[in-house]
């Protein structure tokens, strides 16, 4: 009775597998008291298409209740979206296939309502986990603001948290659930950072990379998002400044001038008269004042000179700082012509709503002309150069900001690191006339292709003039010559000063110091916008990462904008 059982199971068991289609099939049988359990290898070994599959029957009593288990993503299309997630993550790339399938399979799901906190800004890393967006979205908060878009919003196949517990830093942005309902994979930081078994990197430069990366996207910046320190015209608090004022550039060089002023001064009442009261001029009968005086006299002469040409100087310095902010907007306006183009060309739905071929459309458009302008700015503002070394890259394509095909094809491509946004270009115009090509964007008669066209050439043309123009700012010759001026002018201050001011001399000389070592110091951070020689200590440069932050913005600005029709 027992082997006819066991004939009938295997027989049942065999024309399962045949109504399975495993045609061409290895299989094991193991049979226990109650229970049987087969492990088959099915479809086609010529095409590399068989999979494995395992199946258990028991005829143990079973109730209506199911014991309370550890949801896992073990079906195969929840494994396809977490490997296509994590594999838009530069930092997962280079996994082994028995690590990436280990890491997989630690995830397990959690389902949250709207406005519930997923991790809070400052706490620790540590103990904490690392999560997948799978379904809905969630918004990014730094410091009680909603991070600009479009990275104030994060989608499906988000990552959120992987860098802070890998580096075992605390939360840089408050994570919260935006949709009525959010389901996200989860995995245990000590475990998340035990399977990757990251070796250690260099600290100081991915601190100085996510520093820049955090000015970006608008996590952090230099003046509370202006792009350069604005004032408020109220006379009492202009007079409270001191961070990003001349005073503070020229503070030092002042007070040097007057320190020298003062002991000029006392030498001088020890070789004349020590007798003279505070404050009284000193006896130009006296031989020693009689010489000082002459020296009043030709500086007196030079004082028109030097105030003549110092003010001219400054006024050409601003001329060049306003010609490279007038080239950096000109650039941004270049990109938002190109996303309204695009945005007002391709094709809608009869509702008036995109199509997912022109949503897919502009979004690349968009993520191209992000990358095209961080890069382009990497490659002029010294304190963002830092982007353009392939950890910065890779550290990029790990924080979402290009996809590791994007990441692997700027490492690859024959081009010298600060021209690679060159390329990005390319791809924003490709893309535009693929999609011309593909019918997704209206040409009307060839309008569009042509306006198209004369948008970016314009805009190349137009980024191709900030490396001439900073490159060419102010001839040496002119600069030397200033310099030499002011300098002369404001060192013999104290000699001069002395046979009409006497003890009083040393206040003159500071006031004399501030204003013309000053006004040659502002000319100078004219002449140095992007904070390249950091003279000023960056208080007073042009914060590029607000262009940049603008222009993420302008770049999905248009798409939304006109996502629903009137009419």
């Amino acid at each position: 009775m027992k082997d006819r059982c066991c004939f009938a199971i295997h027989f049942s068991l065999a024309v399962a597998l045949v109504a399975l289609g495993v045609t061409e099939s290895a299989a094991a049988f193991t049979i226990s008291p109650g229970k049987v359990t087969i492990e088959a290898l099915w479809g086609d070994p010529s095409k590399g298409k068989q999979r494995a599959t395992s199946l258990s029957l028991s005829s143990e009593h079973r109730t209506n209740t199911l014991p309370l288990l550890k949801e896992t993503p073990e079906t195969n299309g929840e494994n396809i979206f977490l490997r296509e997630a994590l594999l838009q993550n530069a930092l997962f790339t280079k996994l082994s296939n028995d690590t990436f399938n280990k890491l997989i399979s630690t995830f397990d799901t959690i389902e949250l309502a709207k406005d519930q906190v997923i991790m809070q800004q400052g706490d620790p890393s540590e103990g904490g986990f690392v999560y997948v967006v799978a379904d809905g979205e969630c918004s990014v908060m730094v410091d009680g603001k909603i991070v600009p878009e479009p990275y104030g919003t994060l989608k499906a196949r988000s990552i959120i948290g992987e860098l802070g517990v890998l580096d075992n830093k605390a939360r840089a942005a408050t994570i919260s659930t935006k949709t009525d309902k959010v389901k996200l994979y989860r995995i245990d930081g000590a475990n998340f950072k035990t399977i990757l078994n990251r070796g250690m990197e260099d600290a100081e430069q991915l601190e100085k990379i996510d520093d820049v990366l955090k000015q970006i996207t608008g996590s952090k910046s230099m003046f509370g998002g202006d792009i350069i320190l604005p004032y408020k015209p109220d006379r009492f608090w202009l007079w409270s400044r001191w961070d990003g004022t001349i005073l503070n550039c020229s503070i030092r060089s002042t007070l040097f001038n007057m320190l020298t002023s003062l002991v000029f001064i006392l030498v001088m009442r020890r070789l004349t008269d020590s007798s003279l009261k505070f404050g009284m001029a000193p006896d130009k009968s006296h031989p020693l004042i009689a010489r000082l005086d002459i020296i009043n006299r030709i500086w007196s002469y030079q004082t028109s000179l030097t105030t003549f040409i110092l003010t001219f100087f400054v006024n050409q310095a601003y001329g060049f700082w306003n010609k490279v902010h007038s080239i950096a907007r000109r650039i941004q306006g270049r990109m938002n012509d190109l996303n309204l183009l695009l945005a007002t060309s391709v094709k809608r739905k009869e509702d008036g709503t995109y199509t997912p071929e022109s949503l897919q459309l502009l979004d690349d458009v968009a993520a191209y002309s992000r990358l095209f302008h961080t890069l382009f700015w990497a490659s002029y503002a010294r304190r963002f150069d830092v982007l353009l070394t392939d950890q910065g890259l890779e550290r990029m394509a790990t924080r979402g900001l290009m996809t590791s095909n994007q990441l692997k094809i700027l490492q690859n491509v024959d081009l010298p690191k600060n021209q690679r946004h060159n390329a990005c270009l390319e791809w924003m115009i490709e893309r535009a006339f693929r999609g011309i090509d593909d019918g997704i964007v209206r040409n009307y008669e060839g309008s569009t292709s042509k306006s198209l066209q004369q948008t970016m050439l314009t805009l190349r043309a137009t980024f191709a003039t900030t490396g001439d123009a900073l490159s060419t700012r102010m001839h040496l010759a002119y600069t030397h010559l200033v310099q030499i001026l002011v300098d002369s002018y404001v060192f013999t201050a104290p000699f001069a000063l002395y046979s009409t001011l006497g003890d009083l001399s040393f206040i003159c000389v500071g006031i004399i110091s501030l204003f013309y070592t000053g006004l040659m110091n502002l000319a100078k951070i004219f002449l140095d916008p992007l904070g390249n020689e950091n003279f000023s200590g960056n208080s007073l440069d042009m914060d590029i990462s607000v262009l940049i932050r603008q222009s993420n913005g302008g770049s999905t600005r248009w798409k939304e904008g006109g996502a629903t029709l009137p009419f």
